[in-house]
C-alpha cells in the first residue's frame, strides 16, 4: 500500500516484477481468462483494473469510499468491493467496467470471500461485529450473522457445509453452520489478533495467520483442537 504498487511473482523460475497500482492498493482480485488484476484503492475510492499482459493499468473504476476486499466471481464475471466507509458493496460487472449494484451493509465492510462453487459471498462487517451473506445470482442480501469482534477473514469448509471466521480483537473464530445459517459455536482464545484463515483438506486442518503471536496455528478440522504452532 505505501509503494503504491503490486509484486507479480512467478511460480515457475521465482522470477518478480513490480506493477504500478494506483493510489494505496489494498485488496486484490485476479481475472485468468483476460489477464486482468483488480486491485482496490483505499484512498482514492477506486478499483484499478491492470493489464498483466501489458503490465499497465488500463481503467479505474469509481466505487465507494475506502475499498478494501474484494472477490472476482469466475463464474458470473462480477467483481464485489467492500467499501468500508460507505458500508456498502459495489458490484462491478466486468464485462464493461461499470457498478451494477450497491449493496447496503453493516458497518465497516472489510472482508470479501467466496469460491466458484458457492452461491453466496461472505462479507465481514468489522465494526459490527457480523457477517453478510450475499446471493450471487439477484445480489439480495441473504442474512446477517453475528460474530466476534473485529471479524477479518472467512473461509468456507465444504466437508461439514461451515463458514470459518477470524474475529481480530476476540482472539477467537466463530463456526457458522450454513444450513442453518447461525453461528453455532466459537473457538476461543485460539491465538492473538487471527486473521488469514484457510483449510488444508489433505491435512485434514484448518491454517490461520495470528498477526501479533507472528505465527501461524494449525487446528484439526474435526474436534478443532490445536495441532501445532509455527513461529
Amino acid at each position: 500500500p505505501d509503494s503504491n504498487n503490486i509484486s507479480v511473482l512467478d511460480l515457475y523460475d521465482y522470477s518478480h516484477f513490480f506493477v504500478e497500482a494506483g493510489n494505496s492498493p489494498l485488496g486484490i482480485s485476479f481475472d485468468n481468462s483476460k489477464k486482468n488484476v483488480f486491485v482496490s484503492n483505499w484512498y482514492d475510492g477506486v478499483i484499478s483494473v491492470i493489464d498483466l499482459v501489458s503490465k499497465r493499468k488500463k481503467y479505474e473504476i469509481k466505487v465507494g469510499k475506502s475499498p478494501a476486499g474484494i472477490y472476482f466471481d469466475n463464474i458470473n464475471q462480477k467483481l464485489y468491493v467492500a467499501n468500508r466507509e460507505s458500508n456498502n458493496i459495489s458490484v462491478i460487472n466486468t464485462e464493461n467496467f461499470e457498478v451494477e449494484k450497491s449493496i447496503k451493509v453493516q458497518d465497516s465492510p472489510f472482508g470479501v470471500y467466496s469460491e466458484d462453487y458457492l452461491n453466496y459471498v461472505v462479507v465481514t462487517n468489522v465494526q459490527s461485529s457480523s457477517i453478510s451473506i450475499i446471493e450471487k445470482k439477484n445480489f439480495n442480501l441473504l442474512k446477517n450473522i453475528k460474530v466476534g469482534k473485529w471479524p477479518y477473514s472467512a473461509v468456507h469448509d465444504k466437508i461439514n457445509n461451515y463458514l470459518y471466521i477470524t474475529n481480530q480483537r476476540d482472539d477467537s473464530i466463530s463456526v457458522i453452520d450454513m444450513d442453518k445459517k447461525e453461528n453455532v459455536k466459537t473457538l476461543v482464545d485460539v491465538c492473538e489478533y487471527p486473521e488469514g484463515i484457510d483449510i488444508s483438506y489433505v491435512q485434514n486442518l484448518i491454517v490461520v495467520a495470528c498477526w501479533f503471536e507472528d505465527n501461524i496455528i494449525l487446528i484439526n478440522l474435526d474436534d478443532f483442537s490445536l495441532q501445532k504452532k509455527i513461529k
